[in-house]
C-alpha cells in the first residue's frame, strides 16, 4: 500500500473508505498508516458515543496495514454502476 491508494477498513460493522495519507515502518517491521476517511459521519458519532460513555478517546489516528485493506476504485465504480441500473 502506498500514499494515494484508496483503502477500507469496518469497525463493528460501520464500512469505511479512506485514503491513505501517510506511511511509516515501526521497529518491527509493520506498516501504520494515516487514512483521509471519507463520509465518515457514522464512525465520527460512534466515536463521540464511546468517548461520552466511557470517558477515553478509542479513535485511531494510525492504522496497522491489517487493519486497512486495498479498495480497486474502477471495481467499486462498477458495482455502483450495476447497483444504481437495478434499482
Amino acid at each position: 500500500m502506498k500514499i494515494g491508494d484508496l483503502v477500507w477498513n469496518s469497525y463493528h460493522g460501520v464500512l469505511r473508505f479512506g485514503t491513505i495519507k501517510t506511511k511509516r515502518i515501526d521497529d518491527n517491521g509493520w506498516a501504520f498508516y494515516k487514512v483521509d476517511w471519507h463520509a465518515d459521519k457514522t464512525y465520527e458519532e460512534a466515536m463521540d458515543l464511546r468517548l461520552k460513555l466511557t470517558h477515553k478517546n478509542y479513535k485511531l489516528e494510525e492504522y496497522r496495514k491489517d487493519q486497512i485493506g486495498l479498495v480497486d476504485p474502477t471495481f467499486l465504480s462498477q458495482v455502483i454502476k450495476e447497483y444504481q441500473h437495478e434499482s
